[in-house]
């Protein structure tokens, strides 16, 4: 009887979540945080304030593309419009205003303000919740459009988590020499945490999506969101990175066995 009434107070909490986040906006409290976590990243890029300065508008487009990366990725993958990046205006507008605060406000105030701990913190789990409701959106698309379909939905989800890590590529294309060498590293040559992660939540999804787990794509977006802050945690708290690699290295001595590693 004890178990049952934990397990139903667990179930009437994780509701009550689901209910609350859902009713959160993406804009201003979830694009926003996003932009400035974007900007900085494109910041501490090696060579990126000489390119903004000599280049501005190129280092937008770059921004921007960072921004709606998502969009456009899964786009292509289900042959959709991708001027559909364009829908939101709010996200766009965000993006320049954030891209002019993080290299030219004056006496850069704007960029040091966000780099304060607590600031920082706060902002990095705002967009890892973020990260899982834009995974699910995308794992709803890929089953609206094929329908009971499991690949195309966690194909969906791995594209859509790591589509920023795609868009590199495109980054080092555009800033040329500017580019360091390992910025916009190959995702497909080098799996990150985050397509890792991303992958782990789009088979989490399709199995709520499916039928397969009983609860609502609400519920999974508040389960999926707690796991990307746990594994933030894990990274700032433990110094620990990619929890995934002792699960990888096992998988592939056990299926790649009989090849030892090339270097």
């Amino acid at each position: 009887h004890y178990y049952i009434t934990n397990n139903l107070r667990s179930l009437v909490m994780l509701s009550v979540l689901a209910d609350w986040f859902q009713s959160v906006d993406d804009f201003p409290w979830l694009d926003i945080p996003y932009c400035i976590l974007m900007a900085v990243f494109l910041r501490e890029h090696k060579g990126s304030i000489k390119f903004a300065v000599n280049h501005p508008i190129a280092s937008l487009i770059i921004l921007i593309l960072y921004v709606q990366a998502n969009v456009i990725c899964v786009h292509l993958l289900l042959g959709l419009p991708l001027v559909a990046c364009l829908n939101n205006a709010w996200d766009s507008l965000t993006a320049v205003i954030c891209w002019w605060g993080v290299f030219f406000c004056p006496g850069d105030l704007f960029f040091k303000a966000v780099q304060i701990k607590p600031i920082q913190l706060a902002i990095r789990i705002i967009c890892e919740a973020r990260h899982a409701r834009l995974v699910m959106h995308a794992c709803k698309e890929g089953n609206m459009l094929f329908p009971q379909h499991a690949t195309i939905i966690v194909l969906c989800g791995v594209v859509d988590g790591s589509a920023v890590r795609l868009m590199m590529s495109l980054d080092r294309k555009i800033r040329g020499d500017s580019a360091c060498e390992h910025d916009g590293e190959n995702e497909l040559k080098q799996v990150t945490e985050v397509t890792k992660a991303s992958f782990v939540l789009g088979l989490f999804n399709a199995a709520i999506l499916l039928g397969k787990i009983p609860l609502s794509p609400e519920e999974g977006v508040v389960i999926g969101a707690l796991f990307m802050i746990a594994l933030l945690l894990n990274n700032i708290l433990l110094g620990r990175h990619d929890p995934f690699i002792p699960i990888q290295g096992a998988f592939w001595k056990v299926v790649c066995s009989k090849h030892q590693k090339v270097d």
